[in-house]
């Protein structure tokens, strides 16, 4: 299955979690189809990516997070930042 459509049929945490590992896998295997290979410029492009996703959105006919989303995907990158 291509990459994108993995993210796209995440819905469950269990997914999301499967998703995240076979991310780093694929980063491994496959780093030439990485624009963002280190993590500053990887959570740096995740911000513009938010800041400008609305378009991305309404293209595929769908809502955006509620903020309820958008708090745990903080949540999770604060929690990463110290889990070992």
């Amino acid at each position: 299955m291509e990459f994108w459509t993995e993210a796209l049929a995440v819905c469950e945490k269990e997914e999301l979690s499967m998703f995240l590992s076979a991310a780093a896998r694929d980063l491994e295997e496959n780093p030439d189809d990485w624009e963002n290979r280190d993590l500053v410029s990887f959570l740096e492009a995740m911000s513009a990516w938010v800041a400008d996703c609305d378009g991305f959105f309404e293209r595929a006919g769908q809502n955006p997070p509620s903020s309820e989303g958008w708090a745990t995907v903080a949540k999770i990158v604060a929690a990463a930042r110290v889990y070992e």
